[in-house]
């Protein structure tokens, strides 16, 4: 377990090292930052996204009952993180939905695949369940990213001409669209040409070093410039309420065995990169993003090795 994660986590912190040392030192140039970001954001992220989505197939991803428990565990930390915001910090709704992204939305697919495939050695159902976890925080983004978007709306107009304005920008967001782009493609059945699949997969992979060394370079020049009651409550709610959460709702759904630990251990994953990616193409909560996914992927050297204690001390042993 301890090589699994130092293997997972240096490269990470490596990148994000570089990032900060740029950042600090004045390397490159001031906006190099927001280049790599819009890069990411517009272009890297959506085609990995697609591409992911799109080589799936239907029949095999549609695991309910699991999709279902992940999905509310999600869904019940983002409320109970914009519930904090909204009355403990005051904030307005806009910072708000970004503060309740960085407590909800795991990183499965940077750190999924590795630990997962890592731990459950063999089991082809870890594919199939990094996959899911992978999808289901798209309906985060469009909860997140549909708030902002209304509003950016004009006020004063006919709520269903709003609704529609609201609806478009959303589907032209470059995250989102890819998504939904991604899921029908899957679900009609089309075939993903080999050559289109290889390209979506190598050029998306440029969004890891690429993300991760621009949130270095915004740590670096500004510091984790956030209070600490603000960093403390979005790390508690992502990384300890929102497994708790998950095994409550998968027991509840009648998940168990190996598909019940690798829930929790998804649920559990840190804060993703594409947290701070929106946070900084809004130009909101762009601080505080970024330190959540610094601190909390820390944590996760912690969490997961004693998710897995409790998981076999209650009989739960990895298959």
């Amino acid at each position: 377990m301890f090589s699994i994660m130092v293997n997972t986590l240096v490269p990470l912190f490596g990148t994000m090292g570089l990032g900060v040392a740029a950042g600090k030192g004045g390397m490159l140039p001031e906006t190099s930052a927001t280049v790599l970001n819009t890069f990411v954001y517009r272009f890297t992220l959506p085609c990995l996204i697609f591409g992911s989505l799109a080589g799936s197939s239907a029949r095999e991803i549609l695991q309910w009952n699991f999709m279902a428990g992940f999905t509310l565990a999600m869904l019940g930390s983002y409320l109970i993180m914009f519930i904090v915001s909204c009355f403990l910090f005051r904030s307005h709704f806009t910072e708000a939905g970004l503060r309740s992204v960085s407590a909800s939305f795991p990183n499965t697919a940077y750190l999924g695949f590795p630990i997962l495939l890592s731990i459950f050695n063999g089991n082809p159902h870890a594919v199939i369940a990094v996959t899911l976890a992978t999808l289901m925080p798209t309906a985060l983004l469009i909860l997140a990213i549909g708030k902002l978007e209304f509003h950016r709306a004009k006020k004063g107009e006919h709520a269903l001409r709003t609704f529609m304005t609201v609806f478009f920008s959303l589907v032209r967001t470059p995250v989102i669209g890819a998504s939904l782009g991604g899921i029908l493609f899957s679900v009609l059945g089309l075939e993903l040409p080999r050559a289109i699949g290889i390209f979506c997969h190598d050029f998306g992979m440029a969004s890891v070093p690429c993300a991760l060394f621009a949130m270095g370079m915004v740590i670096g020049k500004s510091g984790l410039s956030l209070s600490l009651a603000d960093l403390v409550s979005v790390t508690l709610v992502k990384m300890i309420v929102q497994p708790i959460l998950a095994a409550l709702f998968l027991l509840a759904l009648h998940v168990s065995g190996d598909w019940l630990i690798m829930g929790i251990l998804l649920s559990g994953l840190p804060t993703a990169m594409v947290a701070y990616l929106v946070a900084k193409d809004y130009e909101i909560y762009e601080a505080g993003s970024s330190a959540a996914i610094l601190v909390s992927t820390l944590l996760c050297i912690l969490t997961i090795p004693a998710t897995l204690a409790l998981a076999s001390y209650f009989g739960l042993g990895v298959g």
